[in-house]
C-alpha cells in the first residue's frame, strides 16, 4: 500500500484501505472534539451561574471539608457543578428542544401527578349577591360614572353549607355548547392543549378553610382601623380554555370553590367577585398563552370591580400609556420545554400610570431603593418579562401619588399576580402599600398601624387558596 497510485481502486485491498482510512478520520475528529470539549469545559469564566430560560441559579462549585471529601459528597458535587453549568448548556437544551419536536405529534401524557381536589361543600349563594358588579365599567374605553349607590359587599351568612360531590365541570356558554373536547397533554400539574398551556386547579377542603380563617381574622383585627376586601383570581383553565375541553379534564370547578370560600368569609370582608366579570371577557386576550399569569388586561378588569365596590371612579384603559414590552415566554414553558409554547409566544403589554412612574421597594439585599413602576423590559430575555410590573416580587413597595392629595391608602397583599393590578391602583389613592407575604417579614397589623392604612386587600389567584406554603406564609404576616 506504499504507493496507492498503482493500486486497482476496484479492487477488495482499495476499498479496505478506503475503510481503515475513514475510520482514522472519524477517531481523529472524535478525540479531537473531546480535547476541544474538555477544554472548554474546563474554562470557568465561560460557566454560567443561572439558567435564563429556566429562571433559577445553577449549583456552585462546592467548598472542600475533609467530611465531604470522606463520605463522597464533595466529589456528587463537583459533578452536579460540571453538568449543571456546563458552558452554553441553555442552547443545548433548546437545541435538543427542537430536535424532540421534529419527532411529531405525540400522544397525550402525564408527566407527574395531577391530584385529584376534595369534595367541594355546596353554598346556598349566587353571583346576583354581589351587587356592586353592576358598577363595573363596561366598556374599556369608557370611564365610569360617579354612583351615590350604597355598596353592598356582604350577603347572609346564615346559609346552610351542605357537603356535595366535587364538581369539575364548569357552566357552558350558551353558544357552542356542542363542541367537543380538544386533545391535549399534561406534563405535572399542566395541561398543554396546541400553543398553549392551563394550570389544574385541585381544591383542599382543610386548606381553603384556613385561607378563610386568616382573611377573617384580619377583619376582625382590623376592625375600627380599615376595611378588608378579599379577591380570588380565577386562573385560565376555567375562562378562557373551551368549555368541552375544560369537561373533560380532572380540575376543580372554581366558581364552586370561589362561592363556597366566599360563604364561609363574615359580613365585615369585603368579597371582590370576579368570576363571571372574567367569564364575560373570556374571548379577550387576558390571560397568557406560555405563563400562568393573567395579562394587564385582564387584570385592569379586575380592577375595575374593585372600583366599584368602593364606590371609586376606574379610569379608562386608554388613560394610561400603553407599552409593547414584545414577546414573551413564560413558565408553562420553562416548566414543561414544549416547543409549541416558545414557538409561538405571548406579547407582554404594559400600562403605565399618568401620575407617576416611581415607587420605592424593599429589594433582596433588604435596601430600600428607588425603582419603576413599569419598567422597559423589551430588551430583556423573553422569559423575565413579568418583571415590568412593580419590578417583580419584592417584599414591600410603596407608591405616592402627587396628584391625589385626599389621604387615601389601599395596601395590597399579594402573590406575583397581583404585580399586574397595582399600575391601575395608583390613580385611584394617594398612596398604594405593597406586600408580597412570601417575602414580608413585619406583620398587617404593625404596617396598617404605622401607615395609617384604610383598606386592605387580599389578592390571590385561586391555586393559592389550596397550597399549604402559601397559607403557612399568609399566617406568618396576618397578625
Amino acid at each position: 500500500m506504499k504507493n496507492i497510485d498503482n493500486i486497482d481502486k476496484t479492487s477488495t485491498k482499495y476499498k479496505q484501505y478506503l475503510i481503515k482510512k475513514g475510520a482514522l478520520v472519524k477517531i481523529i475528529i472524535f478525540m479531537a472534539m473531546l480535547v476541544f470539549g474538555t477544554f472548554v469545559s474546563l474554562m470557568i469564566p465561560l460557566r454560567p451561574s443561572e439558567s435564563v430560560t429556566e429562571k433559577r441559579k445553577l449549583s456552585s462549585f462546592p467548598q472542600f471539608s475533609m467530611e465531604s471529601f470522606l463520605d463522597g459528597t464533595y466529589f456528587s458535587g463537583v459533578d452536579t457543578w460540571f453538568s449543571d453549568t456546563f458552558p452554553g448548556r441553555d442552547g443545548f437544551i433548546t437545541c435538543n428542544e427542537r430536535m424532540t419536536g421534529l419527532y411529531g405529534i405525540r400522544k397525550n401524557l402525564i408527566h407527574g401527578e395531577v391530584i385529584k381536589g376534595d369534595e367541594i361543600p355546596d353554598a346556598d349563594i349566587d353571583e346576583n349577591e354581589f351587587d356592586y358588579i353592576e358598577n363595573i365599567v363596561s366598556e374599556r374605553m369608557t370611564e365610569s360614572q360617579d354612583s351615590d349607590k350604597e355598596i353592598n359587599y356582604s350577603y347572609d351568612n346564615s346559609v346552610i353549607v351542605n357537603p356535595d360531590e366535587i364538581g369539575n365541570d364548569v357552566e357552558p356558554d350558551t353558544i357552542g355548547t356542542n363542541a367537543s373536547a380538544k386533545t391535549g397533554e399534561s406534563l405535572g400539574s399542566v395541561y398543554v392543549l396546541g400553543d398553549s398551556a392551563y394550570d389544574y386547579y385541585s381544591f383542599s377542603n382543610s386548606i381553603s378553610d384556613e385561607y378563610v380563617a386568616i382573611v377573617n381574622n384580619m377583619a376582625q383585627v382590623l376592625k375600627g382601623k380599615a376595611t378588608v376586601y378579599d379577591m380570588i383570581i380565577p386562573t385560565a383553565i376555567d375562562i378562557t380554555l373551551d368549555d368541552a375541553t375544560r369537561n373533560s379534564i380532572n380540575s376543580s370547578n372554581q366558581r364552586k370553590a370561589i362561592l363556597y370560600m366566599y360563604s364561609k368569609m363574615n359580613r365585615n370582608v369585603g368579597k371582590c367577585y370576579i368570576y363571571e366579570l372574567m367569564r364575560s371577557h373570556r374571548n379577550e386576550y387576558i390571560y397568557f398563552r406560555t405563563d400562568h399569569h393573567w395579562t394587564a388586561l385582564g387584570a385592569y378588569y379586575a380592577y375595575t370591580a374593585f372600583m366599584a365596590q368602593l364606590g371609586k371612579n376606574a379610569y379608562s384603559l386608554d388613560s394610561f400609556k400603553e407599552h409593547d414590552m414584545g414577546t414573551f415566554v413564560g413558565s408553562y414553558y420553562t416548566q414543561t420545554r414544549v416547543t409549541s409554547l416558545s414557538n409561538h409566544p405571548d406579547t407582554l403589554y404594559a400600562y403605565e400610570p399618568f401620575s407617576t412612574n416611581a415607587l420605592k421597594m424593599i429589594n433582596n439585599e433588604n435596601d430600600f431603593v428607588d425603582y419603576n413602576i413599569i419598567t422597559d423590559v423589551s430588551k430583556w430575555n423573553k422569559t423575565s418579562k413579568y418583571s415590568t410590573f412593580i419590578g417583580g416580587d419584592n417584599a414591600y413597595t410603596e407608591i405616592n401619588n402627587p396628584d391625589v392629595t385626599d389621604g387615601s391608602s389601599v395596601l395590597v397583599i399579594k402573590e406575583s399576580f397581583g404585580n399586574a393590578m397595582i399600575p391601575f391602583l395608583v390613580e385611584n389613592f394617594e398612596n398604594v402599600y405593597v406586600v408580597d407575604y412570601r417575602y414580608f417579614n413585619g406583620t398587617i397589623t404593625e404596617l396598617v398601624d404605622n401607615k395609617g392604612i384604610e383598606n386592605v386587600v387580599f389578592v390571590n389567584n385561586i391555586s393559592i387558596t389550596s397550597t399549604r406554603d402559601r397559607i403557612d406564609e399568609l399566617k406568618t404576616i396576618s397578625k
